[in-house]
């Protein structure tokens, strides 16, 4: 369940608490100004320490702050202004509080990404209350446990449109899923964990599809078995007329295929092309009835891809395959996958 961020100051002995509201900012602030304000509001609000610790934890939190300044420089350097507003001032302090504590470096990676995201998101509304909960949430989650949440995430919830030929699968496999697979844990306290703080709800009855079968639906056009000619003119009357709809088969270019990566794309087709609904049906009915099997795209994922093996294992037999995401597993999925890959996605598709 997502919760509006709540505001607590602590102190300690003789010292001050400064509201984030009381800052004056001149308008047009610079990179120096953005830093000094972060790290006031930092001083301002963090508990009173040791002096060995304070130095530590000073040093961690610098260094959160540099990081994401540095990164909202290169990225999308007028979101730096949003450091005039209290709501951002309390999102970063949230995170320079989170690093401080623990020290841990793919936390404070995870925290960049999702404040160079909250920087971006300047009006309140369901995006920017994500990206705040998130920031509070990630700190509560080991490495593991993030990774089980981007693969969860990649597997159920994205459609990658570079996977139009073989040779983009074990590519694809290897940038976007192999990162995240060796730290995948089997154990049912990691999911319960996830669910606890609000990242998922596990399904206790069921479960997700097999990733053999998610991938059938998904990418059929790449595990087609393929056709002849003859039966393509059984089937279809006119084959030559639609030509659009019809490809030499990826794995054997003696065979035709219905060209389209699934369902979805023959529809689309259809409607451009006032294709009628009658042959439409007719090359979905083709297109489903020469695919492979769950098993034999299975099969042949781990033939192009053996480092994948170990994710079909898993799936099956842990809380991965059971855990529905919600607005802010799915906000810390994707900031996991950008850490780790570099790859950007634009988190607005998921969450409006």
């Amino acid at each position: 369940m997502i919760k509006d961020k709540v505001q607590k100051q602590e102190s300690g002995d003789d010292s001050t608490n400064l509201q984030a509201q009381s800052i004056t900012i001149n308008q047009g602030i610079t990179y120096s100004d953005a830093k000094e304000i972060a790290l006031d509001v930092y001083k301002a609000n963090f508990l009173q320490l040791s002096q060995d610790a304070a130095q530590v934890a000073r040093k961690r939190a610098e260094e959160l702050t540099d990081d994401f300044l540095q990164k909202l420089q290169q990225e999308n350097e007028s979101a730096i202004e949003s450091m005039n507003e209290p709501s951002m001032q309390a999102a970063l302090y949230e995170a320079q509080k989170q690093y401080a504590k623990t020290g841990d470096k793919d936390l404070e990676g995870l925290l960049v990404d999702i404040l160079v995201e909250r920087a971006a998101t300047p009006m309140r509304n369901i995006h920017q209350i994500v990206l705040d909960e998130a920031l509070e949430v990630a700190a509560k989650l080991t490495a593991e446990q993030m990774d089980a949440l981007t693969i969860n995430f990649l597997i159920t919830r994205t459609s990658n449109g570079s996977l139009t030929n073989l040779p983009a699968i074990p590519n694809y496999i290897k940038t976007h899923l192999v990162p995240f697979i060796a730290n995948l844990s089997s154990e049912s306290s990691c999911y319960e964990h996830l669910e606890y703080v609000g990242c998922g709800s596990l399904m206790h009855m069921g479960g997700l599809k097999p990733i053999e079968k998610i991938y059938q639906e998904a990418y059929g056009g790449l595990f087609s078995k393929g056709f002849d000619r003859e039966r393509l003119e059984n089937d279809i009357a006119t084959p030559d007329s639609y030509p659009q709809l019809i490809t030499n088969c990826l794995h054997d270019s003696s065979l035709l295929q219905v060209n389209a990566i699934n369902v979805g794309v023959i529809d689309q087709i259809s409607e451009s092309q006032n294709i009628p609904a009658d042959v439409k049906q007719k090359f979905v009915n083709l297109f489903n009835s020469t695919l492979m099997n769950p098993q034999e795209i299975k099969d042949y994922l781990v033939k192009v891809s053996p480092e994948i093996e170990p994710l079909f294992k898993l799936w099956g037999k842990s809380g991965l395959s059971k855990l529905g995401l919600t607005t802010v597993g799915i906000a810390i999925a994707q900031a996991n996958f950008r850490r780790k890959t570099g790859i950007k996605l634009d988190l607005s598709i998921w969450i409006k």
